[in-house]
């Protein structure tokens, strides 16, 4: 049992390991999932926004505006003159964001960066040059920026031109995005919370149940255990008694006699293997091998049948052998049981003559016992053999038996790879046919 716990702990570990691990696994891609979703609507968004405020023509109006200085000399009014409509876009672009759904959600910062302008200024031995000078935006930091995309105008091919070259860079971030898509995520961490939780109750309730269940084991098996240490030390004076009796009768020849000392003899064996059964199965030994005896069967059933006689000295019980002698390997002392279940269920459900008959057919040996009880129902025939089952009568508190009679005959039937069947007529008794193979 404590080895079961242990491996029972261990294994509910494992598997909330392996379960939170792929929770995780999942949450973070779902997390990055969403991340590059929203990039992506971002980006969509703001790409339709330069098409609406056109800033391809505002790059010409930088382009013609800058050039017209250059061309007149106007060499100081070019640093202002490089902010053109600076303040006028940036308004425009703010309200955009601010009134869309998707940029305004993302909290969108925006900016369109002039990272490189060449100016060839008339009249001037350097050029006017421009370097990531922010043009316009909405007015808010970049954080881990994004970029939509780099627009380059090489206008060395016109000579008339001052302005050689121009280069903008458009740029966003997702301000605060990971508490938007927490918040987005916020179900699905829930759930994953729940089932955590779930699986800490299911795995604190089985081994709650498992540690109940091996306090009620280990006190059945000191209940047991005990039992069983009192009842062999009468077992062990009635063994001496037994024997004490018979050297005491052998100078006399009474049959009836002898014939009581051989049934007690054999009743004392069944009783000390029934014991010594209980406290191997009580220890947990579940794995002890039987092995099969050659037995003559009629001699082996004649047997039963006086010792069933002995107890039930007023039920009729008749034996009928369609041959002389069959020999089978069985577990002598499990039929042995098996078989007074059945008798004694029989008496228990008012039997007062059965009959019991053999034969060989089909490779099999078979074993008819027919009781004239009170028989079963056909809704109850196929239940009989569960465990703990017991058939519903008026009087089920006043049969004694806990319904592992048949179950256990069922099993011992089947150890002996043969089979079980019942037929019975209500209330004219019942038939159970044993099918034993001969090879």
């Amino acid at each position: 049992m404590k080895s079961k716990i242990k491996y029972l702990i261990w294994s509910c570990i494992l598997v909330i390991l392996a379960m939170t691990v792929m929770q995780a696994y999942f949450i973070y891609n779902t997390f990055m999932l969403k991340q590059k979703q929203a990039q992506a609507s971002v980006r969509s968004e703001l790409i339709l926004m330069e098409e609406k405020i056109n800033i391809t023509a505002l790059r010409s109006e930088w382009i013609n505006h800058m050039d017209y200085y250059a061309k007149t000399k106007q060499h100081e009014k070019m640093n202002y003159a490089a902010l053109l409509k600076a303040s006028e876009i940036s308004k425009k672009v703010k309200d955009y964001i601010n009134h869309n759904p998707v940029l305004s959600e993302y909290n969108t910062a925006y900016n369109v960066t002039i990272k490189d302008a060449k100016l060839a200024a008339s009249g001037s031995n350097s050029p006017f040059v421009l370097k990531n000078k922010i043009w316009f935006g909405n007015g808010k930091a970049l954080e881990n920026p994004q970029i939509i995309h780099d627009m380059t105008s090489h206008i060395d091919g016109e000579t008339n031109t001052m302005v050689k070259e121009f280069t903008t860079q458009s740029s966003f971030s997702i301000n605060d995005w990971q508490r938007k898509i927490l918040g987005q995520m916020l179900g699905l961490l829930l759930f994953s919370l729940f089932v955590f939780c779930l699986l800490i109750f299911l795995f604190y309730f089985s081994i709650r149940s498992l540690i109940s269940q091996k306090k009620i084991a280990d006190i059945q098996t000191d209940f047991i255990n005990n039992i069983t240490h009192e009842f062999n030390t009468p077992l062990a004076t009635l063994g001496v008694a037994i024997s004490t009796i018979e050297e005491q009768t052998k100078p006399i020849q009474n049959t009836a006699v002898n014939h009581a000392i051989r049934i007690a003899h054999r009743q004392h064996r069944r009783l000390k293997k029934l014991i010594d059964q209980v406290v191997v199965h009580a220890s947990g030994q579940e794995d002890i091998t039987y092995k099969k005896e050659k037995t003559e069967m009629n001699m082996f059933l004649s047997q039963i049948i006086t010792d069933f006689n002995t107890v039930y000295p007023t039920i009729m019980l008749d034996f009928v052998s369609k041959h002389e002698e069959v020999d089978l390997y069985v577990y002598q002392f499990h039929l042995t049981t098996a078989i007074n279940n059945i008798l004694d269920n029989a008496v228990k459900y008012g039997a007062q003559h059965i009959k019991i008959q053999t034969h060989t057919e089909d490779n099999y040996y078979t074993l008819m016992i027919e009781d004239n009880g009170i028989g079963i129902a056909e809704s109850e025939q196929h239940k009989i053999f569960e465990k703990f089952y017991r058939v519903e009568r008026g009087d089920i508190h006043n049969t004694k038996g806990l319904g592992l009679g048949l179950y256990y005959a069922q099993q011992i039937i089947f150890a002996h790879e043969g089979k079980i069947t019942v037929a019975s007529l209500l209330p004219k008794g019942t038939i159970f046919t044993i099918y034993l193979p001969l090879s």
